[in-house]
């Protein structure tokens, strides 16, 4: 995947060409109505710009605070315009690999890496946060199946359960897709059971039509092509993807594909920097010890 980092940036990262400009935008999203005060909800404050990231001093508590806390660029060592770039990248039809967003972007891989898993945390929580509602298909799939090659069996595949919402002219909207944890690459397919988990975790049940599908020889086809899409997507991105962190990279699919959704370009991209916004940090060490076998309700 060749990318110029001067041609490539150029629609978002125009508008945000400076630090100055990247905070400010923060500060906006952050305080959309003015300064709001989170330990005593005083909306007056004085602003502090002796530091590299300006301060708020609340004018009834004297509590300190900034942009970033509670963001994914809290505590970041990093030039916002670094970030801005990487929010870019992210969202490119096919994603970035962390090794080449280092690269583009000139900072170590491990950096890179933390930085990816930051905004897929974001999206994988922007998501759980929102119920699939309305007309409601589920289907129970198979990650890791090769398209051309349906006919043969597929050993490692990891069992999915996968979740749409349908327009009334039959387009998918909003794509959920779940690994069943205690089948992750065995082959098997998720039962009527973790359907209904699924369900109850994933589906606003009073205010939806759910049909769901947990045979192999009837799905509905355009979610079971999503899932087909995801799996050759993250396969030409990433190459090879361990089980534990492919719950992550499923999100980061789903969100960007519905941040592609057809709209203006800028509205993308202000919907992701929000996520970044609205969803404090994980952790480098959150993210290595995370563990692999949490519920299917709670897989975000």
């Amino acid at each position: 995947m060749e990318i110029h980092a001067e041609t490539e940036f150029q629609p978002f990262s125009s508008r945000y060409h400076s630090e100055q400009a990247c905070m400010e935008a923060l500060i906006a999203l952050k305080w959309p109505n003015g300064f709001v005060c989170s330990r005593c909800a005083h909306t007056r404050c004085s602003r502090l710009t002796s530091r590299r990231v300006p301060l708020f001093e609340c004018a009834k508590c004297a509590h300190q605070t900034s942009a970033l806390v509670g963001t994914i660029f809290e505590r970041t060592h990093l030039p916002l315009t670094k970030w801005f770039q990487a929010l870019e990248l992210f969202l490119l039809p096919d994603g970035i690999s962390a090794m080449r967003l280092s690269q583009v972007i000139q900072v170590t891989y491990k950096t890179a890496w933390l930085m990816l898993h930051k905004i897929r945390h974001a999206i994988g929580e922007f998501d759980a946060r929102e119920l699939l509602c309305g007309d409601v298909k589920v289907n129970s799939d198979l990650y890791g199946r090769n398209p051309s090659r349906p006919q043969f069996p597929h050993p490692y595949a990891s069992a999915v359960v996968a979740g749409c919402t349908v327009t009334e002219s039959d387009e998918l909207e909003q794509v959920k897709i779940r690994l069943v944890p205690q089948k992750k690459g065995d082959g098997n397919r998720a039962n009527r059971h973790e359907l209904a988990v699924f369900i109850n975790g994933h589906v606003d049940v009073r205010a939806s039509a759910v049909q769901s599908f947990p045979l192999a020889y009837r799905l509905y086809t355009p979610l079971r092509k999503v899932v087909r899409e995801a799996w050759e997507s993250l396969k030409n991105t990433y190459v090879a993807l361990g089980p534990k962190h492919l719950q992550a990279y499923l999100n980061e699919y789903t969100g960007r594909r519905r941040l592609h959704l057809p709209g203006a370009e800028e509205t993308m991209q202000q919907k992701l920097l929000y996520m970044g916004v609205a969803i404090p940090a994980i952790t480098y060490r959150q993210l290595i010890a995370r563990q692999p076998n949490q519920s299917l309700a709670a897989a975000a």
